[in-house]
């Protein structure tokens, strides 16, 4: 999927997916609230990698989520 990762100077694999990209993305939706597969499809990752950068940004206090069924949670920022 998409380039979620590049290598630095080191060599090492860095991720281009920041926590400030995907809360721009919850920020620039229409929608009031967007799954991580919905996110991840914007920037290009997999839901996972969406997933992680927004529980980071959770424990920041940048956005809040819910569940919303069995496995299904919706995510948006705070503003």
């Amino acid at each position: 999927m998409g380039n979620e990762r590049e290598r630095n100077e080191e060599g090492r694999y860095v991720s281009t997916i920041t926590p400030e990209r995907v809360f721009e993305v919850l920020q620039a939706s229409d929608d009031p609230v967007l799954t991580a597969k919905e996110v991840g499809e914007q920037l290009g990752c997999t839901s996972e990698a969406a997933r992680q950068r927004l529980h980071k940004l959770q424990d920041r206090g940048d956005v809040e989520s819910k569940q919303v069924g069995a496995r299904a949670v919706v995510w948006w920022a705070i503003q």
